[in-house]
């Protein structure tokens, strides 16, 4: 199931946070320091292929070394639901992934209404980053765009005031026609009020498989990463556990180390290609993918 359809069913601050808990270079080892957040969608895709709901293995995520889980949300009554039973097990809600169509502004409203209801409860529960994906259109045209990225401001300056951060998440459609949606929203919104998510597998894949691309989107907008979603391909095809492959992690780590605010990171590997190969169970997958990026991502 794609993310953009499993939504359906299922600041100051944050630097501070965030500095405190990942890449800092302290004399206190730092593989203890690194905060590793699990995406709700990650858990939901492992589990599912086995017929168990991820919620009825909570007790075992902190066992396996995560430190937090960013849910999917559709609306603020889900979060006052779940985020009690995440912190009762441990774990916290630092981030949350939401979509929201701003691109239509007969409807544009009454989302960022919306979210930001969304954003006043997730902070009751210590959510200080807000990760938002534009709701999917092949080929937005640029009034489109206009109206999205004008709105996305707009939603970006509300949810700031909260005293949180909203970020760019994206998938290949934003990388259609010379990536024009993704440099859009990254080249005509303010910086204060907007940050990106670097999509470690989207970057790669939606521009045909290409470390290249992938690292020079690092590069052009590095000062406003405060998030990364890691997933990994073996020979393009989606592999069981974050591990190696056809990414080179260990640049990728060191490249994230030189950012100014180091960045939230969150495990987001699915099973979701059909290539998948199935030898090892759900546990075993997140257990291995959460134990590689505390070594790989904390040199």
């Amino acid at each position: 199931m794609k993310r953009r359809h499993f939504l359906q069913t299922a600041a100051t601050g944050i630097s501070t946070l965030l500095a405190a808990s990942a890449f800092s270079q302290t004399k206190t080892p730092v593989e203890k320091l690194l905060h590793i957040s699990l995406s709700q969608y990650c858990l939901s895709t492992f589990y599912n292929r086995e017929g168990i709901d991820f919620m009825s293995r909570l007790n075992l995520l902190r066992d396996f070394g995560a430190d937090s889980i960013e849910p999917s949300v559709g609306s603020a009554d889900w979060l006052e639901t779940f985020c009690p039973k995440f912190i009762d097990h441990g774990l916290e809600v630092r981030s949350i992934y939401v979509g929201g169509n701003l691109h239509d502004e007969n409807v544009a409203q009454k989302e960022i209404d919306r979210i930001v209801k969304i954003t006043e409860t997730g902070r009751k529960y210590g959510v200080v980053l807000v990760v938002y994906n534009p709701e999917l259109k092949h080929g937005k045209n640029d009034a489109e765009l206009k109206i999205q990225y004008k709105n996305t401001d707009k939603l970006g300056e509300k949810v700031k005031a909260l005293g949180a951060k909203l970020l760019f998440h994206y998938h290949t459609s934003e990388m259609e026609f010379g990536g024009r949606e993704f440099h859009s929203m990254l080249c005509n919104t303010n910086p204060e009020f907007f940050g990106m998510c670097l999509e470690q597998l989207w970057s790669f894949r939606g521009c045909g498989h290409s470390q290249q691309a992938l690292f020079d989107h690092l590069k052009l907008y590095q000062d406003r990463i405060f998030e990364v979603h890691l997933r990994q391909t073996v020979n393009h095809i989606l592999c069981e556990s974050f591990e190696d492959g056809d990414m080179d992690n260990v640049k990728l780590a060191a490249e994230l180390r030189k950012l100014k605010t180091p960045p939230h990171l969150l495990i987001e590997q699915s099973p979701v290609d059909p290539e998948t190969p199935k030898t090892i169970s759900a546990d075993e997958s997140i257990r291995r993918s959460i134990t590689y990026v505390r070594h790989v991502f904390s040199f």
